[in-house]
């Protein structure tokens, strides 16, 4: 923020589930989010949550370590992220942050402010794009997941019996994946939107099939066994809670047997929403039967519904600059003062 004669709001970019910060700078400056945002003004940081390819550092764990890939959802509400936004404020000076969140990123910020609610005062506002709510509505791909749950939920310690995996794809997943990305998307063009479509939704002309090695190149890009499988528990139940481990652990850790909801009646800072029909991950009906019944009606100031975005399309397609970002951008401007053009 060199430019002190006109203000550079600070905006906090969080990622989506195996995703990592490289999603908001896949495309050319003039289709990238994090491009879009700088150039209209914001002082743009990027957060990586723990266990990606780009957050692997802790202070007393190494990834080698089981106990580093014990943590899910509930351990960057209530840890991760309120440092990222308090760092974000002490490099910056500024008094709020705004939050910029995809997917896993958008549920992460409402849990944050659940778990945290001093930290309301601390994020001036939520754009949440591609909106998750327990994924309980998803299509495609991710249903597997969901099975492979019920299956096994039945062992009592199944939770922490996972606890000596990782989910980091440097192995098969990862290696079948760049398979994907530079041979059948190279030489099968068709093919590889067929898989693209399994995964994210139906694929539009706004999405770039030459790029998809690029895409596949960052995304995935890791994660926890356990953040899965808190993933496909609130997608069972279709609620928003802590994990459920067992009750023992359950009782150690929450003080009831069970795990507990999340409160999103406890978010204050204003929310805006953006989600489209095509999503096959972050659907409508998770929007509609999960967000907007938890949260006040009135702290959600916006909501856009597109047309034909499926789930990528947020962070790839090439007009997102006019469809999201800039949208973004003049909301904030007519709330700050002052605001820097670019």
């Amino acid at each position: 923020n060199a430019d002190s004669s006109c203000n550079r709001p600070p905006v906090l970019m969080a990622h989506g589930l195996a995703g990592g910060g490289a999603q908001f700078i896949l495309n050319p400056p003039e289709s990238s989010p994090a491009f879009i945002l700088a150039d209209a003004g914001f002082d743009v940081f990027i957060l990586n949550h723990r266990g990606t390819t780009y957050g692997k550092r802790h202070q007393t764990l190494y990834p080698w370590n089981n106990k580093f890939w014990q943590f899910t959802l509930d351990e960057f509400a209530k840890y991760d992220t309120p440092a990222c936004i308090d760092k974000v404020l002490e490099l910056t000076g500024a008094s709020g942050t705004y939050w910029v969140g995809h997917s896993q990123g958008t549920i992460v910020g409402f849990m944050t402010l659940a778990e945290n609610p001093s930290y309301n005062a601390k994020v001036k506002g939520l754009f949440q794009v591609a909106p998750a709510g327990t994924a309980g509505y998803a299509k495609g791909f991710s249903r597997f997941g969901y099975f492979a749950y019920e299956t096994l939920k039945w062992l009592p310690d199944v939770r922490l019996a996972f606890s000596s995996l990782k989910f980091t794809f440097r192995y098969s997943a990862k290696r079948f994946t760049l398979i994907a990305a530079h041979k059948i998307c190279v030489a099968q063009i068709q093919v590889c939107k067929d898989y693209m479509h399994l995964l994210f939704g139906p694929t539009t002309k706004m999405f770039n099939i030459s790029r998809a090695p690029v895409y596949l190149s960052h995304i995935p890009c890791g994660s926890s066994t356990w953040n899965f499988l808190h993933w496909a528990q609130m997608a069972t139940h279709l609620k928003v809670e802590h994990m459920d481990h067992n009750p023992e652990e359950n009782m150690r850790r929450y003080g009831q047997v069970t795990a507990p909801p999340y409160n999103y009646s406890l978010i204050d800072s204003p929310i805006y929403l953006y989600w489209s029909k095509n999503d096959w991950l972050a659907t409508p009906e998770d929007v509609e039967r999960v967000i907007l019944k938890t949260v006040r009606k009135e702290v959600v100031k916006g909501g856009v519904e597109l047309d034909d975005y499926n789930h990528i399309d947020y962070m790839v397609a090439t007009n997102i600059a006019d469809t999201v970002f800039k949208p973004i951008a003049e909301t904030v401007r007519s709330l700050e003062k002052n605001m820097c053009s670019s």
